[in-house]
């Protein structure tokens, strides 16, 4: 380009500049990085909150989220495309595939997605197109919210200090949940139904609780990763039967080494299936390997992707519970190994 050095332009082009400056639109000028979180938890890691706090906001094009991870129990912050299936959070083909990185930009055509991250991360998206869009967490299909992008000629019904405010009341109402019953090691009720019993030589531990809220944006869910009266006493030839009683969480019951990752979800080979679908296992000594597989509540049945029409294939059914007879007396730790970090473990002592 010419270098231009009449007087008379040099005059005329600080006024261009000017110009310029009050002409820049206004959706440059109002770009914001909005502030919300992902996760919450109580001081003992023992109640977790899965949720998006809060789950529904209203941004302009051009404004961008920052998602702060306030959890130990690992999320992902996810925005699939219409149709896209539901991919896994870890191993092959995990994420979009593939993790997107802090600052992505989404505008509905391409998948973004953080890899699962724990307390003290951050992730930011910037949002470029007007639109509605859904998000969700690849961990635990029943934790969503939906970010509303407007158009910078259209007002926001909402700010920052309205946003800060619904998380805190929705991380309260979700961590100080009153109408869970429970009896966990030195907290105790009037309600039988959750307190460990015999029936028959058996005994009944309730491996973790949880309760499913809804607000207009989404579904959160408040999890108690605990075995509820998980040290117990029994003796010999009795069997301990675990249920779970979370709408979303899979635990494990794990005794000895700890699986593999990629065995996680399936029971070690020493379990076998009782005719009510149920596995069970014999522990003969405090050194055996002994492992559950997932128990995990039974998924409700709902369209999956393909042609319209009959045929859509159902959930199967997954084992909700786990048994372990016990024929010789000592002490038996057992854990979780999805949650063994937050404290959910246990210890079954078999009396003579």
């Amino acid at each position: 380009m010419k270098l231009f050095r009449s007087a008379r332009f040099s005059v005329f082009l600080p006024c261009m500049f000017a110009l310029a400056i009050f002409a820049v639109p206004q959706a440059v000028r109002a770009q914001q990085t909005w502030q919300a979180s992902v996760g919450a938890e109580s001081k003992d890691m023992g109640r977790q909150a899965l949720a998006f706090l809060p789950n529904e906001i209203w941004i302009h094009v051009g404004d961008s989220i920052t998602w702060t991870f306030q959890s130990d129990e690992i999320h992902t912050l996810t925005f699939l495309t219409p149709g896209q299936g539901y991919p896994p959070f870890q191993g092959p083909g995990a994420g979009c595939p593939g993790f997107s990185s802090s600052g992505a930009a989404f505008n509905g055509s391409s998948c973004v997605t953080s890899p699962p991250l724990v307390k003290g991360q951050a992730f930011t998206v910037m949002f470029s197109k007007a639109g509605t869009y859904k998000f969700e967490c690849l961990v635990h299909p029943s934790m969503f919210g939906v970010i509303h992008v407007l158009n910078v000629t259209q007002p926001l019904p909402h700010g920052q200090d309205f946003y800060n405010d619904q998380a805190a009341a929705q991380r309260k109402a979700l961590l100080t949940d009153t109408d869970q019953k429970m009896e966990m090691d030195g907290e105790h009720d009037s309600d039988d139904a959750f307190s460990v019993s015999v029936i028959s030589h058996k005994k009944h531990v309730i491996a973790g609780r949880g309760e499913i809220s809804s607000t207009p944006g989404g579904n959160q869910t408040m999890s108690i990763v605990r075995f509820l009266k998980g040290t117990i006493e029994i003796h010999v030839g009795d069997t301990v039967e675990w249920a779970n009683y979370d709408p979303d969480e899979p635990h494990t019951i794990t005794f000895g080494a700890e699986p593999p990752p990629p065995t996680f979800p399936f029971p070690s080979a020493n379990v076998t299936v009782d005719p009510d679908g149920t596995p069970h296992a014999t522990i003969t000594s405090p050194s055996d390997n002994v492992h559950s597989g997932f128990i995990a509540a039974i998924l409700e049945d709902e369209p999956k992707p393909g042609p319209p029409g009959p045929g859509y294939p159902t959930n199967p059914i997954s084992p909700t519970r786990f048994r372990v007879t016990f024929t010789q007396p000592g002490t038996y730790p057992y854990r979780c190994v999805l949650h063994d970090n937050l404290g959910m473990v246990g210890k079954v002592v078999v009396l003579p």
